[in-house]
């Protein structure tokens, strides 16, 4: 396990990355391949799924790379619990099996990758990393919204509604919970004077 948080290629800002894979050759592969992305600015190197979830219950991540079958928590078990902890957090999956990742994966709406492939997948990191950074100055203005899925009602709150809900997994209308409107005009009257 190790952490980069010292800008790694310049840029004052940009995306907090994660890689976990069980086996130390392929994850110090690919956590140093993925140091020298562009808009990356700190690698976190998780040995399985489940330091992987301990990683994001204490900071924020904006990319996550898994592979597919680590012990105690697998590749897709890890992808649904990140996504229940940080929405908008941007997660691939790869494996040295393409085909068996296509099917176990399939639904999620997750970026599959072989692990032979580092071009595709440095390609997509580098994408997702331009796209925190910049999006990183105007996000920080939005204001958060308290939103409840329609299909199993668990709430979330969020500056954009995940395409899919992280605890039932289906692509619900987002709504915001009844009384919400009228608590925050409420909220924002009190603090205006």
């Amino acid at each position: 396990m190790g952490t980069s948080d010292a800008p790694t290629n310049g840029r004052d800002a940009g995306a907090c990355l994660l890689v976990a894979d069980d086996d130390p050759g392929a994850r110090t592969m690919f956590a140093t391949l993925l140091r020298a992305t562009a808009g990356v600015t700190s690698v976190i190197e998780a040995e399985d799924g489940a330091e992987a979830v301990q990683f994001a219950r204490g900071r924020r991540l904006d990319i996550a790379v898994l592979d597919m079958n680590m012990p105690r928590l697998d590749g897709i078990e890890t992808a649904l619990r990140l996504r229940a902890l940080q929405p908008s957090l941007q997660i691939a999956l790869h494996s040295s099996d393409p085909e068996l990742l296509r099917q176990r994966a399939a639904g999620l709406e997750l970026p599959l990758f072989d692990k032979v492939d580092f071009d595709r997948l440095l390609a997509w990191v580098e994408r997702q990393a331009e796209t925190t950074f910049a999006a990183s100055g105007s996000a920080a203005d939005e204001p958060n919204l308290e939103l409840s899925c329609t299909r199993c009602g668990y709430g979330i709150v969020s500056r954009l509604p995940p395409a899919r809900c992280p605890m039932c997994g289906g692509a619900p209308v987002w709504v915001e919970p009844l009384g919400w409107t009228s608590r925050r005009a409420a909220a924002d009257e009190r603090l205006a004077g």
